[in-house]
């Protein structure tokens, strides 16, 4: 049966769940609830340990006004035709590939000083190219649906120096942020370039020398790809990345 297990700082706020199942002692498949970002991540490969999560999370999510499901295809099914049984079908299906590039993967490119970390200065060109972002990718812009919320997060990516920024006369040509720094792996998400400036080679040299620093922290740098976006399957495979597992998010609205 499924049970709980507080989560403790900094993993979690008290409004965010972890459910489990324990088979001969060990555990056989995981779910985060987050009551605050409403995500639901699910890990693990029992088919009938997933289902039962699944019913779970069902009952316990606070249902805000958006979530998300998101984890591998196969821990992410289960969740998904529960959550449609009681009426609950997703705004936006994407399967997606997760990738990961090592050191030894990457060509040699040219580096890129003029890359950099955003500061508060930025807070404008963030807030407006993640906007433009998010609006091509998830089908929505986070200026109309929600502003206070998205404004705390791009103030947050500021502060903490999560996003990077390629400038030149001719404007941005590069953004991208990194959502988590392990010594195994710095994940990168974001990898963005206006429309303008597409097809000039700027993503191939901003994501090289962003994967080139990481690789001083992390062993290993890793990324999610839509399976439609066949321009940047492409690209991240000629830069070295290898297909690691089929991925799927799934986004949620009132």
């Amino acid at each position: 049966d499924p049970r709980t297990f507080a989560p403790r700082e900094p993993f979690g706020r008290p409004q965010d769940e972890f459910w489990g199942v324990r088979r001969d002692g060990a555990w056989c498949a995981v779910v985060y609830l987050g009551g605050t970002s409403g995500a639901v991540l699910p890990v693990g490969d029992d088919p009938a340990a997933l289902r039962a999560l699944g019913r779970t999370a069902v009952e316990r999510l606070p249902r805000p006004q958006r979530f998300q499901i998101i984890g591998a295809r196969a821990a992410v099914d289960p969740f998904v035709e529960r959550f449609a049984r009681g009426g609950l079908l997703p705004r936006l299906d994407r399967p997606q590939t997760y990738m990961v590039l090592e050191p030894g993967d990457l060509p040699a490119c040219d580096r890129l000083p003029e890359l950099r970390s955003a500061s508060r200065d930025d807070l404008a060109l963030v807030y407006e190219s993640g906007a433009d972002l998010r609006a091509e990718e998830l089908e929505e812009d986070p200026r109309v649906v929600d502003p206070l919320g998205y404004r705390r997060r791009v103030e947050d990516e500021c502060r903490d120096a999560h996003t990077w920024l390629w400038l030149a006369d001719d404007g941005l040509r590069f953004r991208s942020s990194v959502s988590a720094v392990t010594a195994d792996s710095a994940q990168v998400s974001g990898v963005y370039t206006p429309p303008a400036h597409r097809n000039r080679g700027y993503a191939r040299r901003g994501l090289a020398e962003l994967c080139a620093r990481l690789f001083a922290a992390s062993r290993s740098v890793s990324l999610f790809v839509n399976d439609a976006n066949v321009p940047a399957l492409a690209l991240y495979r000629r830069m070295g990345f290898r297909d690691r597992a089929p991925w799927r998010s799934l986004f949620y609205a009132a």
